[in-house]
């Protein structure tokens, strides 16, 4: 058995790849654009992709081909209806980056609300020694106590944000396409009105798919702090950049674009100087214990597979 990874430095130099060895052959590449991703899968009976986009030009291409491995869990970069045409396995890695997300989702939001990296600068660049003054309280920071924290998108990643919120003090709204019975399940324009800060953790579907618009926009708090760690495309990137520019949300941080990198003329290139902006690399899954649990959970895949079995099947 062939297996060719095709982005291997997406998924981090340090993760451990010899849990794929028993197998067969493992080839990888640190990048490969459409075209070399189509040439280096053609002899592959596995490819392991993170953010290759699988197309029916590469699979039908792709002779040998039997599984297509996401290192991941979304799966929107895969045409997974024609895999399933042509007999191609799909497989995801479900839950392995929650406690990363939720860290990274976390720690955007108490940056933002308490203007942490403000407060810093102050003191980094002298101006707290030479003020003679014994402290700073500008700009105003408020407890999360008491607030309303919304989260979009509820599942795994969504709950763990909800229970650390709840932990600081605040009271926590959801929305979800399915109302659960472990939270206040609310519609997106309540949640939308209600939340003092926003946290987006939902899939990208052409349900999701800029659900965060300027009508929705118009509906929050001056003082809302909004982070996404979903999707890029699940928010209008123009409307959240013009919202910002125009002091209309208070904090935004954002670690998932529609275009990755973003480009030169992407509308977050205008904010991202800004001192309540927080814009991050599409890092928040890749704690190093999620990707090795990513890795363990592919390798399982793999096992799955060649036993005749549908473990974390997502073309079934």
């Amino acid at each position: 058995m062939k297996i060719v990874i095709l982005d291997r430095a997406s998924l981090g130099d340090d993760t451990p790849l010899s849990v794929l060895d028993k197998f067969g052959e493992v080839v990888s590449y640190d990048y490969s654009d459409p075209g070399e991703a189509l040439s280096r899968s053609k002899d592959a009976d596995v490819i392991i992709i993170n953010k290759i986009k699988v197309t029916r030009a590469l699979m039908e291409a792709s002779e040998r081909l039997k599984l297509v491995c996401v290192f991941a869990t979304g799966y929107d970069n895969i045409d997974v209806a024609c895999a399933k045409e042509l007999g191609i396995a799909v497989c995801n890695v479900p839950g392995y980056s929650t406690d990363s997300v939720t860290l990274f989702t976390v720690s955007t939001v108490l940056a933002l609300s308490s203007h942490l990296f403000e407060y810093n600068s102050f003191v980094r660049s002298g101006e707290y020694s030479a003020s003679g003054m014994p402290n700073r309280l500008t700009p105003v920071y408020h407890d999360l106590c008491g607030k309303t924290w919304g989260i979009i998108g509820y599942g795994n990643i969504g709950r763990a944000v909800g229970r650390v919120a709840e932990a600081l003090g605040a009271r926590v709204i959801a929305n979800k396409r399915r109302a659960v019975e472990d939270a206040t399940c609310v519609d997106i324009e309540t949640l939308c009105r209600e939340s003092d800060i926003i946290s987006i953790h939902c899939p990208l579907n052409e349900e999701s798919s800029g659900m965060i618009n300027e009508a929705r926009l118009s509906l929050m708090k001056q003082n809302v702090i909004l982070v996404n760690e979903a999707r890029g495309a699940v928010l209008d990137e123009e409307a959240v950049a013009r919202a910002v520019e125009e002091g209309r949300i208070s904090g935004f941080g954002c670690d998932v674009y529609s275009v990755e990198p973003f480009t030169e003329d992407h509308p977050y290139n205008r904010i991202k100087h800004m001192n309540n902006v927080l814009l991050t690399p599409h890092a928040a899954w890749g704690s190093y214990e999620a990707r090795e649990r990513c890795i363990n959970v592919i390798a399982e895949n793999i096992e799955s597979f060649i036993n005749g079995k549908n473990l974390n099947r997502v073309d079934k």
